[in-house]
């Protein structure tokens, strides 16, 4: 394992193929009710593909940030942060997996705008991935139909 890097929550975690919760984002969230022994699904939680709508990831209106994860089956999670999260909670990555250890290979922020994937980061205080695995999320955003890109990638 290499060491982390940094980023916009700090120092990352050590590169790996997958990543948990670091201890101390799980100790806040214990704080704050978010994580009661596990963590509750994220009720807008959905599979990207799920959101394909023709041409579009929803419709040619839809301009968002989002948080994601790569699930350990490959898939792409997305759903919205905050709002609908029990008892009016934050609703983090974790969320978007749920249960007691959520893993994942990737974590961060995919940002739409005009119902096309502009761009996607490794932006995740939760599981604060190191950029070594942004391959990860070229590999699973490329299984994606061109034509969901705002620009076409090579």
């Amino acid at each position: 394992m290499g060491s982390g890097d940094y980023g916009p929550y700090g120092k990352s975690q050590p590169f790996s193929s997958t990543y948990h919760v670091v201890k101390s984002m799980l100790k806040q969230d214990k704080e704050k009710g978010i994580y009661n022994g596990y963590y509750q699904k994220n009720p807008t939680a959905n599979k990207l593909v799920d959101m394909i709508n023709g041409n579009y990831i929803g419709n040619k209106h839809n301009t968002i940030d989002m948080p994601y994860v790569i699930a350990k089956n490959g898939d792409i999670i997305v759903g919205k942060r905050n709002g609908n999260g029990k008892d009016g909670l934050p609703t983090p990555h974790p969320t978007l997996i749920g249960g007691k250890d959520p893993e994942v290979i990737m974590a961060g922020i995919v940002h739409i705008h005009g119902g096309k994937i502009a761009s996607y980061d490794s932006n995740s205080g939760h599981f604060k991935p190191n950029s070594k695995s942004m391959a990860a999320a070229e590999a699973a955003f490329s299984k994606l139909p061109n034509k969901l890109f705002k620009k076409k990638r090579g």
